[in-house]
């Protein structure tokens, strides 16, 4: 009897530990997402940003460059359409969300390791 009891309290914490750390991670990577997006909107739209200084030289261009950006339009245009149909033909499965969430836990761990090194964001 002592045997079962002890086997059975074993089963249940060792399924509390594994739920315990299955939360943490999940934790772990909801807030290294969070800090990625927060970091990437933070460096966009502060002043003097990345929005701002892109903005800045596309105002810059020259009429030359709009010769080289028609092309270049009509091709990612077609290129799109392209994809988009042989997706739908296909019914392919997208990977852009898997990237997108491992771009932002990437971002997420570069400003939090690029905070706690410098202090800065």
């Amino acid at each position: 009897m002592f045997c079962n009891f002890t086997r059975l309290s074993l089963v249940i914490l060792e399924r509390i530990l594994k739920q315990l750390v299955e939360f943490l991670e999940s934790f772990i990577v909801i807030a290294l997402v969070l800090a990625g997006l927060g970091g990437i909107s933070y460096n966009l739209f502060r002043t003097n940003g990345w929005l701002e200084t892109t903005l800045g030289h596309i105002w810059e261009l020259d009429t030359q460059y709009i010769l080289i950006a028609v092309p270049m339009v009509v091709g990612a245009v077609v290129l799109f359409n392209m994809w988009r149909g042989g997706r739908v033909i296909h019914s392919k499965t997208s990977i852009i969300p898997n990237l997108l969430l491992y771009s932002l836990f990437g971002a997420g761990v570069y400003f939090v390791g690029r905070y706690v090194l410098t202090g800065t964001v």
